[in-house]
């Protein structure tokens, strides 16, 4: 899959994301409901912060590097969530969003940095676009989407 085309379908799957949460209010926004840690707040600035440290792989690979940075492992990623989540502590929602919004668009300003070499099936930059954005944001809209609807049977 090209540049081009991985940039509309994380276009398509964050505003897919940003649909399930519109019409959320702060308190909705705040509520835990994700295994009792995690809500609304925490699953978008744990996209932000993904979105950050891979579109920072981005770059590097621009430079010629490899992504991770040295000393830097990705793989412990309940460690990563963790901190993520733990940043957006206290964030109301629009502040929240304005850093995801700002993380997407630094994400795909890495993305055009890239050589169109560095695309294609089964390489790097595809699997960051896939595991940062495209199905990551597709999952949690789903589960989004879910537990709003839990919330109306309750009533």
């Amino acid at each position: 899959m090209s540049r081009g085309e991985l940039v509309e379908r994380l276009d398509a799957a964050y505003q897919e994301f940003r649909a399930a949460l519109e019409g959320l209010d702060e308190v909705q926004f705040e509520t835990k409901w994700l295994d009792d840690r995690w809500g609304v707040r925490e699953i978008a600035a744990h996209h932000a912060g993904w979105l950050g440290q891979l579109g920072g792989g981005l770059e590097r690979m621009s430079r010629g590097e490899k992504p991770a940075p040295g000393g830097v492992d990705w793989t412990d990623v309940q460690h990563w969530n963790d901190i993520f989540a733990h940043h957006a502590m206290g964030k109301r929602q629009a502040e929240v969003l304005k850093e995801l919004e700002h993380a997407l668009h630094a994400f795909e300003e890495a993305a055009a940095r890239l050589s169109d070499d560095r695309f294609g099936e089964g390489k790097t930059a595809n699997k960051m676009f896939d595991l940062a954005g495209i199905s990551h944001f597709k999952e949690h809209a789903a589960m989004i989407r879910a537990w709003r609807e839990s919330q109306v049977l309750k009533v």
